[in-house]
């Protein structure tokens, strides 16, 4: 039991000593990428394991050039650089200076102040050591000047004593500009770090193994938890605050934390999504690869409290939920009023008359339908765009929709077409009227914006693998500009050139599109290229009967 009990003290020693050289470990690699000084980590063999950027810019050796290399490759006296290695490893000192003649990677040489501070063990023995290299070109030069200018002043030292205590006036004022020139620097870094820490937005690190490497005040404020507790956790592992684990779902589902991370290297755009927190606050949590190459050796998170603007995204609901209200009722009395007039019910009307109520009962219906838009938008918003869900087989939608425009279509000179898959089972759990209109937006705006002689596709595909329906609309219009393409689902957006086109339009049909795919765990998106056509997909799941009511129950 003893013995048991020794090995399980010695597992844990080793543990903690494990811990402590990770900490050791991203402490000294944070110091080398920020140090101002060219630094080497040598092992006791001499052998060079990592050079800093510094070392790197004033070398001109890249870091894989000089890893795994004795330093003597890289010094001219090879004598001198034996003796001073010895005396590392001897240990009697832990600072170790000299100068030598170092040699860059495209043959220049320059003298160098070289230290190496020795690292050791608990128990006093030797296990590396930290080389600097500093460049003294300059330094050498201004020496050997105050040396001519010392042994000219000797020489005349009897008669020009006064001109002696000037020059040395005079030195004692440059070593007062250096020495206030490196106070500065210090401030500035001072800042810096300072700048960092209280930062608006809390920020979190992620390493390339997805353990959390750092994090700043704010965030450790956000999140109601010591930072230092939490890292070098793997994100599955992060625990703490409720906010925490809500925060870790959040990130899971992002593509910056793929497991593959060559293809993570692809995502260019910071993802984003809401959380909010038990006291009403609401954070905007993004995260983004940090990518070097085309490897993603980490990840960014950002927090950024969004509670006010999410106030005052509220109170602008509110104000367009009223007013919309407000001017459903006189619309809808001015349509009854202009179809009874334009039926004849209050009288007859000449032909002149009944073409101008026509016109003003089709601009009527379009403010109508933009009120409804605008109700539509502020439900979404506030998460009241409520969803009535069938088992629906997503052909009965698609293909009397697409035979319906199919008059409009050749009306304008468009080929319209609809190729599906060859299985007809295709049920997804879908509200008939909501799915309709997000395939009715699409196929109106192909319409709309394909020139005459053009080509309308409406695909119907099964993705196996995924287990999910892919309908897609296919055009050969003007498509959206590339620069723009980023706003295309955002509220009361329309594409430069459509606006040319037409001026008519909210652009408040996509946005709603997107809500309602996304809220039955489906994905929209497109392809575009101005002036070729667009392409416009949506994924809806294929559910069987148990499936379709724990979906209800989400609901």
């Amino acid at each position: 039991m003893k013995t048991m009990n020794q090995e399980r003290t010695k597992s844990e020693e080793l543990a903690t000593i494990k811990e402590d050289l990770s900490g050791a470990k991203k402490y000294i690699d944070d110091l080398t990428n920020f140090l101002p000084v060219s630094f080497l980590v040598v092992n006791p063999l001499h052998i060079i394991l990592e050079a800093n950027p510094f070392f790197v810019n004033i070398s001109g050796y890249e870091e894989m050039d000089v890893v795994g290399f004795d330093i003597e490759e890289f010094f001219l006296e090879k004598k001198e650089l034996k003796l001073f290695k010895k005396k590392i490893l001897s240990g009697r000192s832990d600072k170790n200076e000299i100068e030598l003649t170092f040699t860059k990677k495209n043959g220049e040489q320059f003298p160098a102040f070289v230290s190496a501070f020795v690292r050791k063990d608990k128990k006093g023995k030797v296990f590396g050591y930290f080389l600097t290299i500093t460049d003294i070109t300059d330094s050498k030069k201004f020496n050997e000047r105050i040396e001519e200018i010392v042994s000219q002043k000797t020489k005349e030292l009897e008669s020009k004593n006064r001109e002696i205590a000037e020059s040395r006036l005079a030195l004692m004022n440059i070593l007062e500009e250096t020495d206030e020139a490196w106070k500065n620097a210090e401030e500035e870094k001072e800042k810096t770090i300072s700048i960092i820490a209280n930062f608006t937005d809390g920020l979190l690190v992620f390493d390339k193994n997805d353990c959390l490497n750092m994090g700043n005040p704010k965030a450790e404020k956000f999140l109601r938890t010591n930072i230092n507790n939490l890292i070098g956790t793997h994100l599955k592992d992060l625990n703490g605050s409720s906010l925490v684990k809500s925060i870790v779902e959040v990130l899971l589902k992002n593509e910056a934390f793929k497991k593959d991370k060559k293809s993570v290297a692809k995502v260019k755009a910071a993802h984003r999504e809401e959380v909010k927190t038990g006291d009403g606050q609401t954070l905007e949590v993004s995260a983004v690869p940090i990518i070097a190459g085309k490897t993603s050796i980490g990840t960014l998170v950002s927090l950024h409290d969004i509670t006010r603007e999410k106030m005052i995204e509220a109170m602008k609901s509110e104000f367009v939920s009223i007013a919309a209200h407000q001017l459903r009722t006189p619309l809808s009395g001015i349509k009854w009023t202009l179809k009874m007039l334009i039926d004849g019910d209050l009288g007859k009307i000449s032909k002149d008359q009944k073409e101008i109520l026509e016109k003003t009962y089709v601009s009527n219906e379009r403010m109508i339908s933009l009120v409804n838009d605008l109700l539509n938008v502020t439900r979404i918003e506030e998460g009241r765009y409520i969803h009535k869900p069938e088992m629906v087989n997503i052909l009965d939608i698609v293909e009397p929709l697409v035979e319906s425009y199919k008059a409009e279509a050749e009306r304008k000179g468009i080929k319209l077409n609809l190729e599906t898959t060859k299985k007809r089972n295709l049920n997804v759990a879908a509200d008939i009227e909501k799915i309709t209109l997000v395939a009715q937006n699409l196929l109106e705006n192909a319409l709309k914006y394909t020139p005459k002689g053009g080509k309308i596709t409406f695909f119907v595909k099964h993705k196996v693998k995924a287990n999910k329906i892919e309908v897609s609309v296919k055009d050969s219009g003007v498509g959206v500009p590339k620069d723009q393409q980023a706003r295309l689902f955002t509220k009361f957006f329309r594409a430069a050139n459509v606006m040319r086109m037409e001026t008519e339009g909210s652009g408040l049909g996509l946005f709603i599109c997107k809500n309602i795919i996304e809220s039955h765990g489906g994905e929209i998106w497109f392809d575009s290229e101005e002036n070729k056509g667009s392409t416009f997909y949506f994924t809806l799941p294929i559910v069987t009967e148990k499936e379709f009511e724990e979906f209800k129950k989400k609901l």
